[in-house]
């Protein structure tokens, strides 16, 4: 039911198309004949003459149209076959739409019939000129047709090409994701075989913990959005295990507005943050160290800030590059799903320190990318 009403709005837009043009060349007619004193020839007389026109080509165009279809004129390379097919085809439809238009127009109006008595004679006055206007419409419906074919082609072609750009894209976000699982791995197995000899108890603890992490990670792995609130849980998971390893020595506390916890993060992006924080400013000395995650929103925006009081970034840091890989992935996916707006700084704190700010839009309802 629902095509048949659009096949319907169709054929009645078709038409109106049509009688629209009519009526437009019915007043050209009518002005002309004006212009010239022939008042004989009144308007309803040449909206007759061009009503029967234009519906003809209504009938004959759809004809034309997948003749065109069948046989497009390529550019490139310019196909001369087809090309040559429209002389013969041009000349045929033209012929047969005058052919049909002077018998109706002799059919209807009587004053043709009292001048040519004959069919034949409405022919010979007036085939070749109305033949010649038959001709320069029929290359105009061409024309028409494959300027609607060619741009159909062209956007066929761009939704082609965002399409390809989108699925280069997601296949760039999830090879930047997967990068982030073995380098984590391999960071967790090398504390835990240090341990295995040292404290047992505390590898059996590290491993226990890193198997609930990697089936946290698995079950979405399909994902690269998911809540906030999701996203602590992966990093809480991570730092229990992060916690056995180091013991009192890591303290870590989270701040979190209630609001920001509904907000759509990737996935994974703050668990390389404070694993750099972990191995810049826990790991390499004996003294305590914190970690403040900070979850704010600010206007249309999410401002996640990992905070610790390690060294900061120092000379020696700078020499080996501020990045690491953990780092450069979470810049580059940031870049990926959200570029140009977002915000991703390493700032050095004035009482000591360094803190990463993410800064990406506030979404709480985002496509899975």
């Amino acid at each position: 039911m629902g095509n048949l009403k659009i096949n319907w709005r169709r054929a009645l837009l078709f038409f109106s198309g049509w009688t629209l043009v009519s009526i437009v060349f019915a007043l050209i007619s009518y002005a002309a004949a004006i212009g010239e004193n022939h008042k004989e020839f009144g308007f309803v007389a040449a909206l007759k003459l061009n009503l029967v026109q234009f519906y003809l080509w209504a009938i004959l165009s759809p004809l034309l149209f997948r003749f065109s279809r069948r046989f497009p004129i390529e550019l490139r390379p310019l196909n001369i076959r087809n090309l040559l097919l429209y002389f013969p085809a041009l000349i045929s439809f033209a012929g047969i739409h005058q052919l049909i238009h002077l018998t109706v127009l002799w059919s209807i109006t009587p004053r043709w019939r009292q001048q040519y008595p004959a069919l034949f004679d409405c022919y010979r006055a007036y085939f070749a000129f109305g033949f010649y206007i038959d001709l320069i419409i029929a290359s105009l419906i061409v024309v028409a047709v494959h300027a609607l074919l060619f741009y159909q082609n062209f956007r066929a072609s761009e939704l082609a090409q965002s399409s390809l750009k989108t699925q280069l894209a997601h296949s760039q976000l999830r090879a930047l994701k997967m990068q982030l699982h073995p380098h984590f791995l391999f960071n967790t197995l090398h504390s835990i075989s240090s341990l295995v000899l040292e404290d047992p108890p505390k590898a059996n603890s590290m491993i226990a913990r890193l198997g609930d992490f990697l089936r946290l990670t698995l079950e979405n792995s399909n994902q690269q959005l998911v809540s906030l609130k999701e996203e602590t849980e992966f990093l809480r998971c991570y730092l229990e295990i992060e916690q056995v390893r180091f013991g009192d020595r890591l303290t870590v506390a989270f701040e979190l507005e209630p609001q920001t916890l509904a907000a759509q993060v990737p996935h994974l992006i703050l668990q390389p943050v404070v694993e750099n924080a972990i191995q810049h400013a826990i790991a390499p000395r004996a003294t305590p160290g914190h970690i403040n995650i900070e979850a704010k929103r600010l206007n249309s925006s999410l401002r996640l800030e990992v905070r610790d009081n390690g060294p900061g970034i120092t000379s020696d840091r700078d020499s080996r590059g501020t990045e690491g890989v953990g780092l450069r992935n979470v810049r580059a996916r940031l870049n990926q799903i959200y570029a140009p707006n977002f915000r991703f700084e390493l700032i050095n704190r004035s009482h000591g320190g360094l803190a990463v700010v993410i800064e990406i839009p506030f979404q709480q309802d985002a496509e899975q990318l």
